[in-house]
């Protein structure tokens, strides 16, 4: 009943608000096309190579430049109509998506590692611009459930694109899943040149220089410590979440079912990630006391379910694991997305979504470094548990160091 009610919240406030309507479709066709091109590379990159690791070097190449373009990103987010940045954006990120065929042409893992990391670089001002918008199409009654969606159309496009993707690599070949993949940022470009409404109400900042402008960030975070928790939360799903590029290994080396069997694992990802949000949102309720309890959970869960990814003796039980670990990720990211929503001015929204996006994705990206290395010297079991260890640990700290705002905070 709850999901079913959730569902009808969604189809009406698609229905009745066009605007929204289109950063949720920019969203779902952007992220279809990513998922279909990550099953194709990771496959083509560990074939090439014969290394257990290379898809964690791929998902490192994925996640790091938005780390240490974030902080950029978010001051060009709050200094320029952010509607035409993500349009510029999208039309930019078409060239090296046609990379990644040259470097199917070419038989070089190195372009296309080149042009994944490319591809992240220029994400860094879409994503994060576009959770920042998100309280400037919607009323404030509906900023939760709009903000639970837009998860789970990444967890759905991930559920969709890496199950499917699977499938049409095998029938059509990989290039026509980059093909394709290259032309979603070109729909995605029209449809958030549908939006109407201004993607900001204010000015420039009030702040003169970079340094200026990102310390507005710091002392907004020194004065409120729920922005501080919120900006430290996603850091615990990421520290683990280099086990997500070891599952192409997974699948291929453990289970020996190549590109089908990484789409299925990256499917349960997907699958994971859609529930998520919106179970996540269901026992939060409008509670910000349940709302840190259940990230601080989500990032335990995270962890004691890739615990048990290397005992599974077969492919669909494994992916029940990967499914568990990214309900509790799912949960966790747009719960604290949200948080920083509501807790934030827009005038800083930008500079603090970019900052939290950066930090997990530094997180990740170690990771899946992390995950690479350890996956070649050590095995892909003890890498798993390793990384798994993390999660619980920093989610078990997390929850101790925010005791007093999940005990006591309120509104």
């Amino acid at each position: 009943m709850a999901a079913s009610a959730s569902v009808s919240q969604v189809l009406r406030l698609l229905r009745h608000n066009p605007d929204y309507r289109h950063l949720f479709l920019a969203t779902v066709v952007s992220l279809l096309g990513d998922w279909f091109a990550f099953v194709a590379i990771s496959g083509f990159v560990t074939e090439s190579t014969g290394r257990p690791g290379s898809a964690a070097v791929i998902h490192a190449a994925s996640v790091l430049p938005v780390f240490f373009l974030s902080p950029l990103a978010g001051l060009v987010a709050d200094r320029v109509d952010r509607k035409r940045l993500m349009v510029s954006v999208d039309l930019l990120r078409i060239l090296p998506a046609l990379g990644l065929l040259v470097s199917l042409r070419l038989r070089s893992p190195t372009l296309a590692i080149s042009c994944v990391a490319l591809l992240a670089a220029l994400s860094s001002f879409f994503d994060p611009v576009a959770e920042a918008s998100v309280p400037n199409v919607v009323p404030p009654e509906q900023l939760s459930i709009a903000q639970a969606a837009l998860g789970a159309v990444w967890g759905t496009m991930l559920f969709i694109g890496a199950a499917v993707g699977g499938l049409a690599t095998l029938a059509f070949g990989r290039e026509a899943s980059l093909l394709l993949n290259a032309a979603t940022f070109l729909l995605s470009a029209l449809f958030v040149a549908g939006i109407r409404r201004p993607l900001q109400h204010h000015g420039p900042p009030s702040a003169h220089g970079v340094r200026a402008q990102l310390g507005e960030v710091w002392t907004l975070a020194r004065q409120s410590r729920v922005t501080l928790s919120l900006l430290a939360t996603k850091a615990g799903v990421g520290l683990g979440n280099g086990i997500v590029g070891l599952l192409p290994a997974f699948a291929t080396t453990r289970f020996a079912s190549g590109d089908a069997g990484v789409g299925m694992l990256l499917a349960a990802r997907g699958l994971g990630a859609l529930l998520g949000p919106f179970l996540g949102q269901r026992w939060a309720g409008d509670d910000s006391r349940r709302l840190f309890l259940v990230c601080g959970g989500s990032m335990v869960t995270y962890g004691l379910a890739y615990v048990l990814l290397p005992f599974a003796p077969s492919l669909p039980l494994a992916a029940l694991c990967v499914l568990l670990a990214h309900v509790g990720g799912g949960a966790q990211w747009v719960l604290s997305t949200y948080g920083l929503q509501v807790s934030t001015p827009d005038r800083l929204r930008g500079r603090v979504l970019a900052i939290d996006f950066g930090l997990a994705t530094l997180a990740v990206g170690v990771s899946s470094l992390v995950a690479g290395g350890a996956a070649e010297l050590v095995g892909l079991a003890p890498a798993s548990w390793a990384l798994a260890g993390a999660s619980i640990l920093y989610g078990l700290w997390w929850l101790r160091w925010t005791r007093g705002l999940w005990r006591t905070h309120s509104g």
